[in-house]
């Protein structure tokens, strides 16, 4: 690490950080990241591709972070895209199925879904272009790996919430199907980061959310903007492959409660599948080692999590309307409690410091859950609290994530974004 020969202990004092404790302060400075992805497709075609990149295109003065925001980027710009031509998600199948689309609107083009496959790819790349390029011109630091899980935070909702709208999902009529979608990939994302915080090494499986799972979103997209919303609509995964030969074997008390009598449509078994996958991967290949290994305590980290799945299903039992009236809303407050939890997880993990399960941010969704599950407020009160509350996330996240890189920034005498210019040096006082 470039900043190895710093002493840090004359860069601050105690006390001088407002989320840097003194304890913080000691420890980030020495964190050495510990890591090894398994996929084959990152072995053998992503990583040679992005050191490729690295190597020949990427000129030396390119700040790893500002790589990283610049695949950020590509993904906000598509989920704003797919926000202006399907506000509500379910635009794109025919208005007799639709809840928002009137029988004379056309339907929204689908390029939008073609740039978005286009876009995560691209963020996937440049995703892996940063660590090597910090490793290229000797500019790794915490800062980079945190500024990346951050990144990789914020960006699992705009994937999912834009699967949702490819999928034609209502959230009239689908919710659960959105809600699995929404949390599947953050609940993997968390666990992930959750058992890093506990073993010190973050270690992706053979098939993993960041090669295989981008991947296989690009894929769906492209598909989208080939063959169009109404595609997932239909019974032919059902009708040709999981009907026959999956659901067949299984007892009647069981599909008599979980298949339709017309079957399951595409839509419907995206979810499950990726359902089926997170559980192994959470409960099987995380979830029973962790609390064999460490004890049922260590469970509690995961709260924030089961909040996120919880206190929405709670919510639309009580008022399944609420996702209907304000879909974008429901999924920006979600996204802005998850990103808040999991980056501070991060923080805590590369600190050395016990992680607060209870976050701040969370007591308030307890609180409309609680409102709403009693009938205490109204539609409009709810509506209200719940737009309120999704601009106290992002004045909140802006402002925390803002004072972070910069606490962190003075402490290791870097620049977030500049890898070039020299930071200036603090004037020490007698």
């Amino acid at each position: 690490m470039a900043t190895d020969a710093v002493d840090y202990s004359e860069t601050t004092q105690a006390g001088a950080y407002y989320y840097l404790c003194p304890r913080a302060a000691s420890e980030l400075p020495v964190f050495k990241y510990r890591g090894q992805d398994k996929s084959l497709i990152y072995k053998h075609i992503l990583s040679p591709l992005a050191q490729h990149l690295v190597d020949h295109h990427t000129p030396t003065w390119a700040a790893p972070n500002a790589i990283t925001l610049f695949g950020l980027c590509w993904m906000v710009t598509s989920y704003v895209l797919v926000w202006y031509f399907y506000p509500n998600m379910d635009e794109g199948i025919a208005s007799d199925k639709s809840s928002s689309s009137s029988s004379s609107s056309p339907l929204p083009p689908l390029w939008p879904f073609a740039f978005t496959a286009t876009a995560m790819l691209i963020y996937q790349t440049l995703d892996n272009m940063d660590g090597k390029q910090s490793r290229k011109t000797g500019s790794s630091s915490p800062l980079g790996l945190l500024f990346d899980h951050g990144c990789d935070a914020i960006n699992s909702i705009f994937g999912s919430a834009v699967w949702v709208s490819a999928l034609g999902l209502s959230p009239a009529t689908d919710q659960w199907q959105i809600l699995a979608l929404v949390v599947a990939p953050m609940a993997a994302f968390y666990v992930t980061t959750w058992e890093e915080y506990y073993t010190h090494h973050l270690i992706l499986p053979i098939f993993n959310g960041p090669t295989e799972g981008l991947l296989m979103g690009a894929t769906l997209f492209a598909c989208t903007s080939v063959l169009g919303v109404e595609y997932w609509h239909g019974y032919e995964w059902y009708n040709n492959v999981f009907g026959p030969y999956v659901f067949a074997y299984l007892p009647g008390s069981i599909t008599s409660v979980i298949v339709p009598a017309d079957g399951l449509r595409n839509c419907d078994m995206v979810p499950i599948i990726t359902m089926l996958g997170l559980g192994q991967e959470v409960f099987l290949t995380k979830g029973l080692p962790m609390v064999h290994k460490f004890g049922i305590g260590c469970l509690r980290e995961l709260f924030p999590m089961i909040s996120l799945v919880v206190a929405p299903i709670l919510i639309g039992s009580a008022d399944a309307t609420i996702l209907e009236r304000h879909p974008r809303v429901c999924l920006h407050v979600i996204a802005g409690i998850f990103v808040e939890a999991v980056t501070q997880l991060m923080l805590d993990h590369m600190t050395s410091r016990p992680y607060r399960a209870v976050r701040p941010c969370i007591v308030p969704l307890w609180a409309y859950t609680a409102l709403v599950w009693f009938g205490l407020i109204g539609p409009q009160m709810a509506d209200e609290l719940l737009i309120s509350y999704q601009m106290f996330l992002v004045a909140h996240l802006y402002m925390k994530f803002s004072v972070i890189i910069h606490e962190i920034c003075d402490l290791l005498q870097i620049w977030c974004f500049d890898i070039v210019t020299p930071y200036p040096k603090k004037n020490k006082q007698a």
